[in-house]
């Protein structure tokens, strides 16, 4: 299917999916949500100020995550599960907890994310998540995949070594679908432009790259 918009009828099935349900269940799938958002920052929020006193690559720190990985698995499970039954929960039943499903998602692999891609872009569409974000997740998708993003949102870094074995990173943005319109898209969901958005990179938009020295080595590429 075409990332760049959903068939109407096809997100609105989606929506709808959640038609006729009651008041009183609603306020279960809320209790639901802000059990599993808690859950979602237990060990996260540690983090930090574990991370800041002894070092993000301490045994405190692999111990927080191994245990907020068991509860991020758990969460999906059950945000699964609300969303098999209920489709997507919308702004109007359960609030800003809305959120929490897209959040619980966008920490899993990235085959799973690619699932549900078609339930969020339409939650988005219907005002349930800020486009915005929406946005980020389609763009992230599409590079995973090694297709062309639609609003220009990421930037990818391939580290290399050079004849002398320095290393040197290679910045730059992953290729626009439509690049001539892509303001149009990027403003009309409260974005900057994308030259904007190249520059706070240190990417001249004119280009398109920049290339740095870097002292960690690496023979890995990475998205930002």
């Amino acid at each position: 299917m075409n990332r760049i918009t959903i068939a109407p009828v096809i997100w609105l099935v989606l929506i709808c999916s959640s038609c006729g349900v009651s008041d009183s269940t609603w306020e279960n799938v809320r209790k639901d949500l802000a059990s599993i958002k808690q859950r979602d920052r237990q060990y996260r929020d540690q983090m930090d100020s574990v991370g800041k006193r002894e070092g993000w690559q301490s045994s405190s720190i692999k111990d927080l995550w191994d245990k907020q990985r068991v509860l991020d698995s758990s969460n999906l499970k059950e945000v699964d599960k609300i969303l098999t039954r209920y489709g997507y929960p919308p702004a109007t039943k359960v609030g800003d907890l809305s959120q929490v499903p897209f959040t619980v998602i966008q920490h899993a692999d990235d085959s799973t994310r690619a699932t549900y891609f078609e339930m969020i872009l339409g939650a988005g569409l219907n005002g349930d998540l800020r486009m915005r974000d929406v946005a980020q997740y389609q763009d992230k998708i599409l590079l995973i995949e090694k297709k062309p993003q639609e609003y220009g949102t990421q930037i990818w870094i391939d580290f290399k070594t050079d004849a002398h074995g320095a290393r040197y990173d290679s910045v730059f943005l992953w290729p626009v679908r439509d690049r001539t319109h892509v303001n149009d898209k990027r403003l009309a969901i409260g974005l900057d432009s994308l030259e904007t958005t190249l520059r706070r990179y240190g990417i001249n938009p004119s280009v398109g790259y920049m290339i740095k020295k870097s002292a960690q080595p690496t023979s890995s590429s990475s998205p930002r």
